[in-house]
């Protein structure tokens, strides 16, 4: 990539010509400022945020070096075991994982991660290794997406890496599960929780993307944003705040120019717009987003050398709604509480009522406060709005207050189901009316409508019991204070009891089904172990009423698991997933008087029983047998045999003399005493394949032939 990029810059000319001219948005602001010196001068490295520091991995410069900011401060890391170079990393389960890169040997197909004070291998096998991947966690699991997959001069013909792989961790296992629709290295790329979003990048055949691509983990889609941008990138770095996607710094190229990139494009509702600059025009920098923080980690300047600069851009914005989080009434007045807001230095409320009364309060930063000089009676309505300089945010929830009155009703409102009975919790009303609390009426009515139930209460919360399970009650919750009784809570029960499990096993061609039913609505779980106790698989939260358990022949044991609130029943059945063997394929050799029985391997057969005259001559796992014979008839049978059953028997009929053998398809006339006679076995009166008489006439040519050097040889002894 790196080779190809420099070929590349000079297609273009040096000057770069922006397409892109307009005034930033006024409703935040970028600040790009100088940090810090590094100790060496570095580019293409991987950069993460570990332990409140910045560490910054491999690189253009001792690629196998490990440097961490913290503190205003650069100490010496644990040195990579190899060089990287563009590696990529990844911060997962509290340590660092270190993914691909190149170096004078090779691309690097490798993960490794930082155990205590060193580094450890712990897989070597990505699937089409690859330096410059997009990295990110979600799910328990890393993705690694594209990157280039050479480093030779000739890879500017072709398209780097498409793959979408998997990594997971708690097993160091790999897997591709999807395809970028435009193969694109080299780009912007950031993650934001949710999407991957990638901007411009090389395509391959000497050619840029001018699309932004968005890949979405949760459903393995991906979603392109075609001629987003004016222009290609190269090296670029990103971030992603509050809604707007921020391209900060890299090499770009218009149809005729190219150059390094000064500016930080912002990108939201659809638009490109310049917003900032940066102190030291970079590309190819490592870079990690810290909150509203992008740093930019060394890189390479428009001379193509790397740089010693540590720099960093702020996006300032507005601060986000604060939320009420509490309001009491009292008399004359009502008193509010709020989540504070990062980036607030200031709050406003804003309240009116419908009498064509409205207000507003400048309040400074603070998190509560009581506005007074309100009419007992008379609700108002509340918003409560957070500033800086910047502007204001949008306004928070709306809540409406009327002092002196009765309580809200009982908020949050939860039910616990146990056997036969219910637990219903709730939370004291966030409005009390301007006076105490003094208990609670709880009332429980049937389907009818019938008060079945009463209570009074001072607590919070009460067990009802006696309830007949499947029928449906409604519970209302009343507050009351000295003025009279709140509006009711309500909510709907059906009471339960634990769920009894049948089930049936089916054994299939392709698995074992089991179905079940329960007594009552339950999550279901179903266990599979191996016979030693080992466990096969764990299905959690099984949807519907059967599962087909794709495995290898075998004993297991099942545990069926339901579970409702009112407990866990559970269900145990030994399976014997075992199908009915196939014929074997049988092929006889007599030679003299001696008797050559053998047969193919059946699939999960465990033993055979070879019949001779009706009479066992072998039970046994082996695939052959020698038995000798005299003048006469005999009736040969072989049977596969394991725990579902015995295959249908592969027969032969054999009539031997010292001069003859036959058998219903074969007869052969004796040349010598010792002839080899060969005969063949049918299979439910099938003849043997094609495959295996081609083997048996090979067999006989090969004796004979034997036969014929023996005797030449002894012919010149004598």
């Amino acid at each position: 990539m790196r080779k190809r990029f420099l070929i590349l810059i000079l297609i273009f000319t040096i000057l770069l010509v922006p397409s892109i001219i307009s005034e930033a948005s006024t409703s935040f602001k970028v600040i790009s400022q100088y940090v810090a010196s590094m100790p060496n001068p570095n580019s293409d490295s991987a950069v993460v945020y570990y332990n409140n520091s910045i560490y910054v991995i491999g690189g253009s410069t001792n690629p196998d070096q490990v440097w961490i900011y913290s503190n205003g401060k650069w100490n010496i890391g644990p040195n990579l075991p190899f060089d990287l170079i563009s590696p990529s990393a990844v911060v997962y389960n509290n340590t660092i994982y270190v993914i691909g890169g190149y170096n004078d040997s090779a691309i690097s197909p490798y993960v490794l991660m930082l155990s205590g004070n060193k580094w450890v291998i712990v897989s070597n096998s990505m699937p089409e290794p690859a330096y410059g991947a997009m990295v990110f966690v979600y799910g328990n699991k890393i993705y690694v997406i594209g990157g280039e997959n050479t480093t030779s001069i000739s890879s500017m013909y072709y398209p780097p890496s498409n793959l979408v792989r998997i990594f997971y961790p708690n097993n160091d296992s790999w897997y591709v599960i999807n395809y970028m629709p435009i193969p694109a290295a080299g780009g912007a790329y950031i993650f934001n929780g949710t999407s991957l979003i990638v901007a411009s990048g090389y395509i391959g055949y000497g050619a840029y993307t001018n699309a932004i691509q968005i890949y979405n983990p949760a459903n393995n889609s991906w979603q392109v944003i075609n001629s987003a941008l004016p222009f290609w990138l190269s090296g670029g770095a990103m971030a992603y705040y509050r809604g707007v996607l921020f391209i900060v710094g890299g090499y770009i190229f218009t149809a005729g120019s190219g150059g390094i990139n000064n500016a930080i494009y912002a990108y939201y509702n659809g638009k490109l717009q310049k917003v900032s600059y940066l102190v030291s025009p970079v590309f190819d920098a490592g870079y990690v987003q810290v909150g509203n923080v992008l740093y930019l980690v060394g890189g390479k300047n428009g001379e193509f050398s790397s740089v010693y600069t540590l720099q960093e851009v702020i996006f300032e914005f507005p601060p986000l709604p604060p939320k009420i989080i509490s309001y009491e009434a009292g008399n004359q007045s009502v008193t509010l509480r709020w989540t504070p807001v990062n980036f607030a230095d200031s709050y406003e409320i804003i309240y009116w009522n419908n009498l064509g009364f409205n207000s507003s309060i400048y309040i400074g930063n603070v998190t509560s406060y009581t506005i007074s000089g309100l009419i007992d009676g008379v609700t108002y309505y509340f918003e409560v709005l957070a500033g800086n300089d910047i502007g204001y945010s949008s306004p928070s929830n709306l809540v409406s207050v009327t002092p002196a009155s009765v309580p809200n009703s009982p908020t949050s409102v939860s039910v616990k189901y146990g056997n036969d009975n219910v637990s219903i919790s709730w939370r004291a009303p966030s409005f009390t009316g301007g006076y105490p609390i003094l208990g609670y009426y709880v009332v429980v009515k049937n389907e009818s409508g019938l008060v079945v139930k009463s209570y009074f209460v001072n607590e919070t919360s009460i067990n009802i019991a006696g309830l007949t399970p499947n029928e449906k009650y409604t519970i209302l919750i009343y507050a009351y204070n000295k003025l009279g009784n709140s509006s009711p809570s309500i909510i709907t029960v059906i009471p339960i009891t634990k769920s009894t499990i049948n089930a049936s096993i089916t054994n299939l061609q392709n698995g074992f089904l089991v179905n079940w039913s329960v007594s009552y609505p339950a999550n279901i779980t179903l266990k599979l172990y191996y016979q030693n106790g080992s466990l096969v698989t764990e299905i959690d939260n099984v949807k519907g009423n059967g599962y087909l358990f794709r495995v290898s022949q075998g004993n297991y044991t099942l545990v069926i698991l339901a579970s409702n609130p009112a407990g866990v029943s559970k269900y145990i059945v030994n399976v014997s997933y075992y199908l009915i063997p196939s014929p074997p394929k049988v092929f006889l050799v007599v030679i003299g008087n001696t008797l050559y029985i053998n047969w193919n391997s059946i699939k999960n057969a465990l033993t055979y029983i070879v019949y001779i005259n009706n009479t066992i001559v072998y039970q046994g796992p082996n695939t052959s047998v020698v038995t000798n014979i005299s003048n006469g008839t005999y009736l040969i049978k072989v049977i596969a045999v394991n725990p579902a059953g015995r295959s249908a028997p592969s027969i032969s009929l054999i009539h031997y003399s010292e001069d003859y053998v036959s058998t219903t398809f074969i007869r052969m006339q004796i040349i010598n005493v010792s002839t080899v006679k060969i005969v063949s076995a049918s299979t439910n009166g099938d003849p043997l394949s094609l495959q295996l008489s081609i083997v048996i006439i090979l067999l006989t040519i090969m004796i004979l032939l034997s036969i014929a050097v023996l005797t030449r040889n002894r012919g010149s002894e004598w």
